[in-house]
């Protein structure tokens, strides 16, 4: 469980990385100074619906935080908060600590449960389609078709990437993608209102192209699904369970049907432990599938504190053995993205 200083600090950095917010980031530096100050009522609750959480990757804590409060805000015309929230119709012009003051000192029990059971499932049109410059090169180029399965999908956005952002690399054949599946311990089902509620709410309250890219993405989803219901298919399963369950539901012995395993944002909230867990469990899965499996990740750099540089690595198997390659990365800070174009072709291109 976070402790005070960590979540202080979080807060902070926080505030610095989304200072083009001027919003969100007053929320941020207003929470970090009233724990500054002593431990406020809201703080105590707000350990108690944490005791039983990791404090995950750095912005996990007071990313959950703010969804929380912008949801209450999105449910509640009456939120003292609704008037500095430009999502709810407010302007970003005043100082939001009064309003904050205000609905902190008395919130419903339904922020707390939420804090305590809420996912943060924040959407980056960009990284939605991380998957499809691989895809492109490892079952593209020999036109191999392929299953694709997303672990910790949240409401399986990024399972049709492909549909809502360009290709990363070369045009690319939505028609080779055989199967479109998504595993969440809380899949989010865009026809209740609530579950679609939320994810706007995990999209900063002052970020308006953010919310503008995911009612597209929604959109586009809805539209797949009611001219086939079976587009993405969602399952209720846990991160750690994801790799045993695909192998057990996916066949491996199609020799004309490839693997593509996506996460995104997933392990870089694991203990070293339980990533080598995971790791283990993604070997046993991918190793019957041989060069027909590839394994497409988008996490924060691993061991790098406070990471701000997000990785997008590839896996595939060699002779047994797991080879990996960085695809790309991406800089928050600088908001620049890079390629390693040449050592990509050189691992993902099988040769037929």
């Amino acid at each position: 469980m976070i402790t005070k200083q960590e979540y202080i600090s979080a807060a902070e950095r926080g505030a610095a990385s989304i200072g083009h917010l001027p919003v969100s980031a007053a929320v941020l530096r207003y929470l970090s100074d009233q724990l500054k100050k002593g431990d406020p009522p809201w703080w105590e609750k707000t350990l108690k619906a944490w005791e039983r959480r990791r404090s995950g990757a750095w912005g996990e804590s007071w990313g959950l935080f703010l969804a929380c409060l912008h949801y209450e805000a999105l449910s509640d015309a009456k939120n003292p908060l609704v008037p500095y929230f430009p999502s709810c119709g407010g302007t970003a012009e005043a100082d939001p600590a009064p309003a904050l003051s205000k609905f902190l000192s008395a919130p419903p029990a339904s922020f707390f449960e939420h804090l305590r059971t809420g996912e943060l499932r924040v959407y980056y049109p960009m990284m939605s389609g991380w998957w499809t410059g691989p895809a492109n090169l490892f079952f593209g180029e020999r036109e191999l078709q392929y299953y694709l399965v997303e672990v910790n999908t949240g409401a399986g956005l990024s399972l049709i990437g492909d549909l809502i952002a360009a290709s990363q690399y070369g045009d690319f054949d939505s028609g080779l993608v055989a199967a479109r599946v998504g595993l969440d311990p809380q899949p989010l089902l865009m026809e209740d209102i609530n579950q679609r509620r939320w994810l706007t709410a995990c999209v900063n309250p002052d970020n308006g192209p953010g919310i503008v890219a995911l009612d597209r993405a929604i959109e586009a989803l809805r539209k797949a699904q009611h001219d086939d219901p079976n587009f993405v298919q969602l399952v209720n399963c846990s991160v750690e369970k994801g790799p045993k369950f695909i192998a057990k539901n996916m066949p491996h012995n199609d020799q004309e049907v490839g693997l593509l395993v996506f996460n995104l944002m997933t392990t870089a909230e694991m203990t070293p432990t339980q990533y080598q867990s995971y790791l283990a469990d993604m070997l046993q899965l991918l190793r019957p599938w041989g060069d027909r499996a590839l394994w497409v990740e988008g996490e924060y750099v691993p061991g790098e504190v406070n990471s701000m540089v997000m990785q997008q690595r590839a896996h595939r198997l060699e002779e047994g053995l797991l080879k990996t390659v960085e695809f790309g990365r991406y800089d928050f800070i600088s908001n620049k993205l890079t390629f390693n174009e040449k050592e990509a072709r050189r691992v993902l291109i099988v040769e037929s």
